[in-house]
């Protein structure tokens, strides 16, 4: 099976606690993305500070729109949708938002600095302003130009109990000139990173795709990456690996890595 993920991102707002939301207590995990948050963006806060809500469903709707999550300024509160607690890129971009007490999306932050940890889409990339390419002697070369590789592993637990798998999928321009990568695929919507993982239960692979033209920019020598997590259940989703032998691959405008096999114990 293989899912485009599309998921709308909502900007940061002062919107009215959903009516069916309530308050939750942040996962062990949730330590360890404010820690990575706080490390490609520079800043630093109380994680303790933030108040955390959860609403049922895989959005909430906020002025009309289905969300993906939002940060209130006015209260320093995340409220996720349950279906995006375990989903890292989402949290994080959350986290962004109020380590940066800011409710605006620059592309220093979201789509430079912190483009490997946080989703950036829809009005994300629109705040981030046009891009252009800061030279113009590139080169136009498919995806089997770049070095792709990636990287499974299963970290210890949470103090929680909660396990977790991650996928750190990496893709580098070797040549010492600058180039631009040209995706397999719809030229509005070209793929970039990607997963895919077999187990006990059967298999998935997940694609995103090219929402910015800097994310198809390699400067000479640049490595860009993605971490793609999962939490430890009893079934193969997005987000989640259940226990046993899995074969875990990433991938980059469609070319793949080498297989990984990591073994989940009960």
């Amino acid at each position: 099976m293989v899912l485009v993920w599309g998921v709308s991102l909502c900007c940061s707002l002062t919107a009215p606690l959903p009516p069916d939301a309530h308050p939750i207590e942040p996962p062990a995990i949730f330590a360890r993305w404010w820690a990575m948050t706080e490390g490609c963006s520079g800043r630093t806060g109380a994680l303790a500070a933030v108040r955390w809500y959860r609403a049922p469903g895989s959005s909430v709707p906020i002025d009309g729109v289905q969300a993906a999550g939002y940060w209130s300024s006015r209260y320093n509160r995340i409220v996720l949708p349950e279906e995006m607690v375990d989903n890292g890129l989402v949290v994080r971009h959350e986290m962004l938002h109020a380590l940066a007490r800011n409710d605006t999306h620059s592309r220093a932050d979201f789509l430079d600095a912190c483009a490997s940890v946080v989703d950036c889409r829809g009005g994300c990339v629109d705040d981030g302003g046009p891009w252009n390419a800061p030279q113009r002697d590139y080169l136009v070369l498919p995806p089997d130009s770049l070095d792709i590789a990636s990287e499974a592993r299963v970290l210890p637990p949470e103090s929680d109990g909660q396990r977790w798998v991650t996928l750190l999928v990496t893709v580098r321009n070797s040549r010492d000139r600058a180039m631009v990568v040209k995706a397999p695929g719809d030229p509005a919507a070209p793929p970039t990173f990607a997963f895919d993982i077999r187990g006990p239960t059967g298999g998935i692979s997940v694609a995103d795709v090219a929402r910015d033209s800097s994310t198809l920019f390699f400067r000479p020598h640049e490595t860009k990456s993605r971490l793609f997590e999962f939490r430890v259940s009893s079934e193969l989703t997005r987000y989640h690996v259940p226990t046993g032998q899995l074969l875990v691959r990433g991938a980059y405008a469609r070319r793949w890595a080498a297989w990984d096999t990591v073994l989940v114990s009960p």
